[in-house]
């Protein structure tokens, strides 16, 4: 078992093998957590520091392997529009619901599938909403006071 408690420093080593570690969206915020690598190695994650990993982020690693995180793809609404004021209707209506928005490009917005939702955008938005398999990553989630670090 490997226990990573700090995130190593970046470090491009390209003869190092590869391994990755699957994370669904909303668990890219948890600090303690025990998982397999694609390799089969258990990890044990107790971060101590504050931040989502991110797609790609480092973990681990030693003089044999690399262990990085990788972000599932999960289905999502998208809706696609030029229109900022439908945009921010949306985002209304999903925000009701509390439900995070993750942006796309520069015209398109997401949130995880949600059956119920979903009738309701689509009855809505019938021309902009669409379902389609996306990587939710915390750099493109939307935050209530704005995008600034």
């Amino acid at each position: 078992m490997i226990i990573v408690e700090r995130l190593p420093v970046q470090v491009d080593t390209p003869d190092l093998q590869k391994d990755f570690l699957d994370l669904e969206w909303y668990e890219v915020n948890k600090s303690v957590m025990k998982r397999r690598t694609h390799a089969g190695l258990e990890i044990h994650l107790e971060r101590k520091e504050k931040g989502p990993l991110s797609d790609g982020c480092l973990l681990y690693q030693d003089s044999e392997r690399s262990i990085r995180v990788s972000i599932r793809p999960c289905l999502c609404i998208l809706l696609q529009s030029e229109s900022i004021r439908t945009i921010g209707q949306f985002c209304y209506d999903v925000g009701n619901r509390h439900l995070p928005i993750f942006q796309f490009e520069t015209h398109g917005v997401a949130v995880s599938y949600d059956g119920r939702l979903y009738q309701a955008l689509q009855h809505k938005y019938p021309q902009e909403v669409q379902l389609t398999e996306l990587k939710l990553l915390p750099e493109h989630a939307l935050k209530a006071f704005g995008n600034f670090r």
